[in-house]
């Protein structure tokens, strides 16, 4: 009897313990966006737990991500899920921009925005110009009778000449 009353109570020990001794998880989101609020889509985040001090690459899933782009219900949205409880810098970067947030995990959702000031989103279109139509125009080009004294110039003299100059060179060769 005294022996199961010490199981029990070994085993009641275990149990309540067993919450404290597991890890909880959780998720970090958040929205990047610019200085006036607008979304920053294809932002490169990425989620670092702080260890004594200093940042170090968390190793969760999709870490890191592009945040959502216009396709999406939410654009400059992301989420990092099953995530450890602890103490995180999360990082947003757009271009040569880098901007962080730091954000305490407990358990559940915890959220992080990043603003990224640099950040311009032009919605305007451009206008296109129209393309350019072609004109032509009529103009009158005269036309001339040939010269009176333009002439055809033959081979003539000159080519007898170098002609007879190459066969004599080529005959007067002694042979062997």
């Amino acid at each position: 009897m005294r022996f199961t009353c010490v199981l029990v109570a070994l085993l009641l020990i275990f149990i309540a313990a067993a919450p404290a001794l597991a890890e909880e998880y959780g998720s970090i989101s958040g929205v990047v966006t610019s200085a006036n609020n607008a979304a920053v889509p294809d932002a490169v985040v990425t989620l670092w737990a702080i260890v004594d001090g200093t940042p170090v690459f968390a190793a969760v899933p999709n870490n890191p991500q592009y945040t959502s782009n216009f396709s999406s219900t939410l654009p400059g949205a992301y989420t990092f899920t099953h995530v450890p409880a602890g103490r995180y810098n999360v990082t947003a970067a757009w271009g040569d921009y880098w901007y962080y947030t730091e954000v305490s995990l407990i358990g559940g959702t915890a959220t992080a925005n990043i603003v990224i000031p640099a950040y311009i989103n032009v919605t305007a279109l451009a206008t296109p110009l129209p393309t350019p139509k072609t004109y032509y125009t009529y103009v009158p080009v005269e036309v001339s009778s040939p010269l009176p004294h333009a002439t055809t110039r033959s081979p003539g003299l000159g080519a007898l000449i170098a002609l007879m100059a190459i066969l004599i060179v080529a005959f007067s060769r002694k042979r062997p």
